[in-house]
């Protein structure tokens, strides 16, 4: 029979489309494994992710743990100096403070002490540091200090006390020849000090000396500085000027700021990185030089003005017939006893109409100060060159935050690090300056004057008259060894108990039977005396006055006389205890030598070659 056509073509469709549905299933399988596949790298790559913001957050709460831990350390560490050297009770911004201040009694309030935070001058008066203060043999919280510039800084502490924001007090201030001790005092007690406030006539506002550093720092410009012209010492002329300023080839009077004040009372100024010369009458370049104004004028803040262009070639003029001049069109030039202002041709345009159309004022006073390169600097934290690590790996929202995390910690391990720094640094000043015995500290009667300081201070200069005279040999030799009544035993108490007239031998032999000692008995009252035993009231009366006057008369202090002028004797004392404290570290420059008024420099002279004879003399004349 024959085949059937129909049946094979339909045979060889069904086949067709069994190997096609075959051929799909297997493509879709196929899908089906690249999708799995996706979807485990989907998985994998949300994995990840998740682990590494996970990481991130764990390592800012690591870092967040850490400082939290750091300031809890901290805490401990000063409660721990609070118990075992501070009164832990009833301390109160409302105690009475006395302070032996160089033998200045100086008397005032914890909390007025107290007020700048962070201060040494807190740490000081906090309280946590009180059995541990060295004190003269009143108790009164002795300071190796002059009185003066002391009562200067608490004067001002007591206006603050009563001042608002919006009207501070005057900085402290005192007169001229002790403005350099102020300045040092300030340092050494963790206050705000600038040379400027020291020896400028002119500027007397803490924050006009904020400003100026600060446009100084901006340009790496900062530095110590040091006075090289007044015009009111060194007369207002261009030669004077000159003579004082110029570098003259040494290389010495390179950078200087220049501060004027009109009689109007308008302060203007300039700084200069290139040395003045009256020789070359030339511009030149100055790349850091500004202008800048801080009072008068009808400014409404301080202002600073930079070159208008970087690297101007005529940021100043050298011109023997002119003082300082600053810019091609003179924006600020000296002429005469004038000061003229045409602001905005080299330096950009000033902040009112006074500086920028041609106007001359009449100088009361100007200053040069030579600005020198910057001391020894503060620590800095080392978070302080080391910046974040910012993320850019996740959505926008989440790095910003992350970032805006990862800065507040920055700017909160800079501030534990220098909170862990000043605690440091208080530990180190309290041992070194403000610690000590009392038979350390020396009372001075100086022709009426009473002084006081430590001996480490007299006898600094090894080789002096002064040192030998108050060396172990010669001090014993003053008395100012014998035994206090505090350190009396109980024998040499009950040898005074037995001096006192109408005192029974039995309430004597009570002293010795209760081994009551010096510092036992200056602490006895009525109260005590009838609990030690004594029972007459008249016996009771009788010891109590008698130990009230010996009481009185241990804590007088023994008192060496120094027969020489009290001024002369105190510029010696305060150049001394200068040096003591720049050799141990508490300020930071070497003392400049004593200012002495012209009418006592001759005496001067020669009360310091007595103390200092011969060639070492020089270590205070110079």
């Amino acid at each position: 029979m024959a085949k059937n056509p129909t049946r094979k073509s339909r045979s060889k469709k069904v086949a067709a489309k069994k190997s096609s549905t075959a051929s799909t299933a297997k493509k879709r399988i196929t899908k089906i494994g690249y999708l799995d596949k996706a979807n485990a790298k989907l998985k994998a790559a949300h994995d990840n992710r998740e682990r590494d913001y996970a990481a991130e957050i764990k390592r800012l709460d690591d870092k967040e743990e850490e400082l939290l831990v750091r300031l809890s350390k901290l805490e401990e560490q000063k409660e721990k100096v609070a118990t075992e050297h501070g009164e832990t009770e009833d301390v109160s911004d409302d105690d009475l403070i006395e302070i032996n201040a160089g033998g200045k009694i100086i008397a005032a309030k914890r909390g007025t002490l107290c007020q700048l935070k962070g201060t040494r001058l807190e740490a000081l008066f906090s309280g946590r540091w009180d059995k541990k203060l060295q004190r003269d043999s009143s108790g009164r919280i002795f300071l190796d200090v002059n009185g003066d510039c002391f009562q200067a800084i608490v004067d001002y502490l007591n206006e603050l006390a009563i001042s608002s924001d919006e009207d501070p007090p005057e900085y402290p201030t005192v007169g001229g020849e002790n403005r350099l001790i102020l300045h040092n005092h300030l340092q050494l007690f963790g206050l705000p000090s600038s040379t400027l406030m020291s020896e400028s006539n002119i500027i007397k506002d803490l924050s006009q000396v904020e400003s100026i550093e600060h446009w100084l720092q901006e340009d790496g410009s900062a530095g110590t500085m040091t006075l090289l012209y007044r015009s009111s010492r060194d007369g207002l002329s261009p030669e004077a000027f000159h003579d004082k300023c110029d570098d003259n080839d040494s290389g010495d009077n390179v950078r200087t700021l220049v501060i004027i004040e009109t009689t109007e009372g308008g302060i203007v100024g300039g700084y200069s990185n290139t040395p003045w010369d009256s020789i070359d009458d030339s511009y030149i370049g100055a790349d850091k030089a500004f202008l800048f104004v801080l009072s008068g004028f009808n400014i409404p803040d301080p202002c600073k003005m930079k070159l208008g262009h970087e690297d101007d070639v005529k940021a100043i003029k050298n011109d023997g017939d002119y003082g300082p001049v600053f810019g091609i069109g003179h924006d600020l030039c000296v002429e005469g006893s004038r000061v003229y202002l045409d602001v905005g041709h080299t330096y950009e345009i000033g902040p009112s109409e006074e500086f920028n159309c041609n106007e001359n004022y009449e100088i009361n006073e100007m200053e040069v100060f030579q600005v020198s390169d910057p001391g020894k600097q503060k620590q800095l934290s080392p978070c302080s060159e080391k910046k974040a690590t910012l993320v850019d790996r996740f959505t926008r929202e989440v790095n910003v935050a992350i970032n805006q995390k990862w800065l507040t910690l920055q700017e909160l391990e800079e501030e534990v690090f220098s909170l862990e720094e000043s605690f440091k640094d208080e530990i180190t000043f309290i041992d070194s300056f403000a610690s000590g015995d009392t038979s350390d500290v020396v009372m001075l009667n100086v022709s009426g004057t009473m002084m006081a300081t430590k001996r480490a201070v007299l006898m600094f200069a090894e080789d002096s008259v002064l040192a030998q005279q108050f060396d172990d040999t010669k001090w014993t030799e003053q008395g100012c060894k014998d035994m206090r009544v505090k350190d009396w035993e109980t024998d040499e108490v009950m040898k005074w108990v037995k001096k006192i007239k109408d005192i029974p031998n039995n309430v004597a032999q009570l002293f010795i039977e209760n081994e009551i000692t010096g510092s036992e008995l200056i602490a006895l009252d009525k109260e005590g005396l009838k609990m030690l035993g004594v029972k007459r009231v008249g016996t009771i009366c009788l010891l109590f006055d008698e130990i009230s006057a010996l009481k009185k008369s241990s804590s007088e202090d023994m008192v060496t006389l120094i027969e020489h002028s009290p001024y002369c004797f105190g510029k010696i004392l305060d150049y001394l205890r200068m040096k003591y404290l720049h050799s141990i570290d508490l300020i930071d420059n070497e003392p400049a030598l004593p200012t002495v008024c012209d009418d006592q420099q001759k005496r001067f002279a020669k009360v310091v070659k007595y103390y200092f004879p011969g060639e070492s003399s020089s270590f205070v004349l110079g």
